[in-house]
């Protein structure tokens, strides 16, 4: 009998995982599965749950926000190649950026339908100073807001939470000089208010690409750094760049993508990774681990 683990955070959004667990149990037993029901009790602990755990069955599937599958994820690929599961992603949490990339369905049935019997495919993910990332790592604006704001506000005002505690940091924005480099021989520097590496299409509703853009696959990811402006000008160049998505080396927003990225600035930066706070340091590097992770999928674009 096929067996599949499933992690689930009970907090993660409007605790929408722990509200619905038994119609989700209920898809997984009728596609035929023995099931594992494991909740999530503190941090890590969807990280050793898959990776002591995950050997033994033939999918595991996580239900919760950005922050549980990035945990899932680390755990999944703390294994051996060979003995690592097929992964399965319920979201939960109040962004579910990359569920948006993944081009996952909206219902909980349907979710689960995927989750369980969706199609394999081995897509990117990413390492930021040992860190692994599903789909950004980040510095600057925005970027302290998902993992500062109280999960309570985050329940009770979904998206608009992460805006409404950043909007008050426009008058006074920081700024990093940095050096930016690639494996491929590429180099930018500037002063950046915003950078980030990414394999999604979507950035906490603030930053979206466009799908013809990103191939989960392609051992690639997207770079895009926005200037530091100095007047209304600037801030219109940055608002029309991302919104046209005509990004110029030189401009208020530049973009590119990448195997390997290296970020050398003079003072430490702090980074987050899938909405957590992912260190400090002065150079950063982030790579591209090419098809290290298969996960279901509903039949999404080769």
């Amino acid at each position: 009998m096929k067996k599949l683990l499933y992690i689930y955070n009970p907090a993660a959004g409007r605790k929408t995982a722990k509200i619905n667990l038994s119609d989700v149990l209920e898809v997984f037993a009728r596609q035929g599965y023995e099931i594992t029901v494991h909740p999530t009790q503190e941090r890590g602990d969807a990280t050793a749950a898959a990776r002591d755990q995950g050997p033994d069955y033939d999918r595991v599937v996580c239900c919760g926000g950005d922050g549980t599958l990035n945990e899932t994820v680390q755990g999944v690929l703390a294994l051996p190649p060979e003995k690592r599961p097929i992964l399965g992603y319920i979201p939960a949490g109040t962004t579910n950026d990359f569920s948006r990339t993944l081009e996952l369905p909206k219902t909980l049935p349907e979710l689960a339908e995927v989750a369980g019997e969706g199609v394999p495919r081995a897509i990117d993910v990413g390492e930021a100073q040992g860190r692994l990332f599903t789909y950004v790592a980040a510095f600057g604006l925005f970027t302290d807001v998902s993992y500062s704001t109280p999960q309570v506000s985050k329940n009770l005002l979904g998206h608009f939470a992460y805006v409404l505690e950043g909007a008050g940091k426009l008058t006074n924005i920081p700024s990093y000089h940095m050096k930016v480099t690639t494996a491929e021989g590429h180099e930018v520097e500037g002063d950046f208010i915003y950078g980030m590496v990414g394999n999604t299409v979507s950035v906490g509703g603030l930053v979206n690409l466009p799908r013809d853009k990103v191939l989960l696959d392609d051992g690639r990811f997207e770079v895009i750094l926005i200037r530091q402006p100095k007047n209304g000008k600037d801030w219109q160049s940055i608002l029309t760049a991302l919104t046209t998505l005509e990004l110029e080396e030189g401009g208020a927003v530049a973009g590119f993508s990448a195997s390997d990225i290296t970020f050398t600035c003079d003072v430490p930066v702090a980074w987050t990774v899938d909405g957590e706070f992912g260190g400090e340091q002065e150079v950063t590097q982030v790579k591209c681990l090419s098809r290290a992770l298969t996960m279901a999928t509903g039949g999404m674009r080769q």
